[in-house]
């Protein structure tokens, strides 16, 4: 029973030195990790999202519809895969629409590119917002579309935030 002992007593400690040593390596290479990633894309700069036309469609049902245009401007010396967004859009202070794009181009190094959204009102959001409109009879048109501009795993998302007005 004696010669049990130091061999049970070795394989413990050698259990504990193996899990302290798993630990220290883990810990190592997710600190190296996370110092990589951070190091990645160093000077990224946020590329700038414009709206460049927000207009009314023409439908043949209750639905409404808008064409939103966009342009980004990349000043990176890498290109941006435009994963995709979401957005929300409100005119005259009513969420009329909330969504989602994908299949976005290609923004070249130090380059842009334009694309276009469509939007479609919901049949009750866009009855509050009528209903809005008959009763204040307005000229112009206020919109705001938040967006979130997702261009990849590196790069954190890009907030958008535009406002303006259109006659209807």
């Amino acid at each position: 029973m004696n010669s049990m002992k130091p061999i049970f007593t070795s394989a413990l400690t050698y259990g504990r030195n193996i899990g302290s040593v798993s630990s220290l390596v883990l810990v190592s290479l997710w600190m190296i990790l996370a110092a990589g990633c951070a190091t990645l894309r160093p000077d990224f700069v946020t590329p700038s999202v414009n709206v460049t036309s927000f207009k009314p469609l023409s439908s043949e049902t209750f639905t409404t519809r808008f064409e939103i245009g966009m342009r980004v401007v990349n000043p990176n010396s890498s290109a941006l895969n435009l994963r995709g967004m979401s957005y929300k859009l409100y005119l005259n202070d009513f969420e009329v629409v909330e969504g989602a794009a994908n299949g976005l181009p290609e923004v070249p190094a130090y380059g842009e590119a334009e694309f276009k959204i469509i939007a479609t009102v919901g049949l009750i959001e866009g009855v509050h917002f009528v209903n809005d409109l008959l009763q204040n009879a307005r000229s112009k048109v206020d919109y705001r579309l938040q967006a979130r501009l997702d261009v990849g795993a590196m790069v954190p998302v890009i907030p958008i935030v535009k406002s303006g007005s259109f006659s209807p």
